[in-house]
């Protein structure tokens, strides 16, 4: 009896782990990226304004409108990807990581979600 135990209390925790491991690779990522320019961001052999992008891990997409860059225009962008962010959360979503790079005024964000079950 003494030995099941010390299996059992052995086994135990790699039996969370994987359990924890498999919910997490079946929940799938998201990526959203935010274009928040004054100016058009050359990609590829196109310009593209201020706006939202999301890949789900279905492999569907979102895009969204944002208002073009000036002081006026911040705050309200940033109430934009806000509340993009919390419809992401009611949806299952969990942020795991944020990058940004550029300057102020030409800035592109990245977001992964993970979503869990």
């Amino acid at each position: 009896m003494m030995k099941f135990l010390k299996v059992l209390l052995l086994a135990f925790p790699l039996l969370l782990l994987l359990n924890k491991s498999s919910n997490a690779q079946s929940g799938g990522y998201a990526t959203m990226r935010v274009f928040d320019c004054n100016k058009s961001v050359g990609l590829g052999s196109g310009f593209l304004s201020a706006k939202i992008f999301i890949v789900y891990e279905d492999a569907t997409t979102e895009e969204l409108p944002l208002l073009p860059y000036t002081e006026k225009n911040e705050l309200e962008n940033l109430k934009n990807v806000n509340q993009v962010i919390n419809k992401l959360k009611s949806k299952g979503y969990f942020l795991i990581s944020q990058y940004t790079t550029g300057e102020q005024g030409n800035l592109i964000s990245d977001y992964t979600f993970l979503k869990q079950h």
